[in-house]
């Protein structure tokens, strides 16, 4: 079936754009992986782009896993249906976040001397975007991902300031958060902390400041790619952006620190 065919099947769902579907769509063609793991399935607009390109290739299995307490209108079983790709995706609910999920095939996978078979050779990450989660998803992830693999993550410079009517993922909710896990990115912070200085992930390309891609090398030289398709004029305003957020954290620091002293 056409990419555009299944664009226009699914026109209207949220969360992803038909742009940002061919994206993805586009990765699995290119790559052909035989299984793909999505972590954050909402109503299934990301699995169906990306069923369509293991569809397409005549092989593959899609696996995505989200939060049992998310409903979401349209279901994810309806949009695949819709599409026509039921057959290639296998929708995993789990009771509290997906990284129990991933704990568990962690340690069905493991030997006696720890090492762990991986399964995945690409892992689309667009899940809770909080940084307790996340930041030990992509650390299981990693053990699970084959070598040569790719690891994407969606949403990097969100913040849940960004979406103050967000219901809670995963138990986390605005109100739980201080003012500095309100205002600071955390996906950006599990992509530079965690995933850029792992040893394992060698070739990481960050796409329009929004998408971080991390490719499993371990043992090749490292490289760091920024790509954009805004002018350099939005880059440079979305930097400075950012710059100055910073600054206003490190005033509010500093402020809070005097009035403590």
């Amino acid at each position: 079936m056409p990419f555009e065919t299944v664009a226009a099947a699914i026109a209207g769902v949220p969360f992803m754009s038909p742009a940002q579907g061919r994206t993805v769509y586009d990765h699995v063609r290119s790559t052909r992986p035989a299984e793909v793991l999505e972590l954050g399935t909402a109503h299934g607009a990301g699995a169906a782009y990306m069923a369509e390109g293991l569809a397409d290739n005549g092989a593959g299995t899609l696996t995505t896993v989200d939060f049992a307490g998310a409903a979401y209108d349209p279901a994810p079983e309806d949009v695949l249906a819709r599409a026509g790709l039921t057959g290639r995706v296998t929708v995993v609910r789990e009771f509290s976040s997906y990284t129990w999920w991933l704990k568990e095939q962690v340690a069905a996978r493991s030997d006696a001397q720890g090492n762990v078979e991986p399964r995945f050779d690409f892992v689309y990450l667009d899940g809770a975007k909080n940084w307790t989660i996340d930041g030990l998803a992509v650390v299981l992830v990693e053990k699970l991902l084959r070598p040569g693999g790719w690891l994407l993550m969606d949403d990097l410079d969100w913040t849940y300031a960004d979406d103050p009517a967000r219901r809670a993922t995963d138990g986390v909710a605005n109100r739980d958060l201080s003012e500095a896990e309100r205002t600071q990115p955390h996906l950006r912070a599990v992509f530079d902390l965690i995933v850029a200085q792992h040893p394992a992930f060698t070739e990481l390309r960050v796409q329009d400041e929004w998408w971080g891609w991390a490719r499993k090398a371990p043992g090749e030289p490292r490289r760091y790619t920024i790509e954009t398709s805004r002018p350099l004029g939005a880059l440079a305003a979305g930097t400075a952006r950012r710059a100055l957020r910073a600054g206003r954290r490190r005033l509010r620091a500093l402020a809070a620190r005097r009035a403590a002293g």
